[in-house]
């Protein structure tokens, strides 16, 4: 018996995956946003050059994923993707950055964030995060280069204060020295440091700092350390002597 073609069954329509590409670079971003708009079942619903316009593309939008550089103007990093997901919160987060320090992955993971990608991934990791991110609830997918991050975040993340006060256990400061250096009292590093060693079920400073290298959270300090150094404007890294990482710049 031959049915009639008005009743052949059809297959189920396909909701395209609605996406945000947020990033101050302009010639990347808009490669990104065609490159996923090639995609079957994928469409690029906006476009953002900061941190407040990827939220209100978020308030706009709803989409099913935002692709994050976690570094541009007027972006707080963590405190971002939390308001992404205040207004959205269906909305899967992917960052992505050029400079995958770790304590920065472990930062944004903690803020709700599904991923954490190095811009230097190829085309096929790509979409496997993304691919990952929306239909694996439980899936976090960290692509960094060797050694910058572990592949295992901490069950809970360390906060950049509580990142601070490791890297400076780790160049053998005393709690008052990093209490100096950070601009907060001695009894907020001690609350600091005794955070870190539950997270990283460490039992005393030497132990922080060795399981905190092996997960890639801090360099050895086995290099040595420049000098802690305070001058106007300016709070320098025991770690590196360098200035403390900021938000903006790409």
């Amino acid at each position: 018996m031959t049915v009639p073609a008005s009743t052949t069954e059809q297959p189920p329509s396909v909701c395209p995956v609605r996406i945000v590409v947020a990033d101050d670079h302009a010639l990347f971003r808009e490669t990104l946003a065609d490159l996923l708009d090639a995609q079957p079942r994928l469409t690029v619903v906006g476009q953002a050059a900061d941190g407040a316009q990827a939220v209100r593309c978020a308030t706009d939008e709803r989409p099913d994923l935002l692709l994050l550089d976690v570094q541009m103007p007027r972006s707080r990093g963590a405190g971002t993707v939390r308001e992404i997901l205040s207004v959205s919160p269906r909305t899967r987060v992917l960052c992505l950055t050029a400079h995958a320090q770790s304590y920065l992955v472990e930062e944004m993971l903690a803020a709700g964030a599904r991923g954490f990608l190095h811009k230097g991934i190829d085309r096929k990791a790509l979409l496997m995060a993304v691919s990952n991110a929306l239909t694996d609830a439980r899936h976090t997918t960290v692509l960094v280069p060797s050694g910058t991050a572990r592949h295992e975040v901490l069950e809970e993340p360390l906060s950049r204060r509580e990142h601070q006060a490791l890297v400076g256990a780790a160049s053998a400061m005393s709690n008052r020295q990093i209490a100096d250096w950070l601009g907060i009292s001695e009894g907020t590093v001690k609350r600091h440091l005794n955070r870190v060693f539950r997270k990283l079920d460490a039992v005393s400073r030497v132990d922080a700092v060795n399981k905190a290298v092996r997960a890639a959270l801090i360099p050895s300090p086995d290099v040595p350390a420049a000098a802690p150094r305070r001058s106007p404007g300016r709070r320098s890294s025991p770690a590196t002597g360098d200035r403390l990482p900021r938000s903006s710049g790409g």
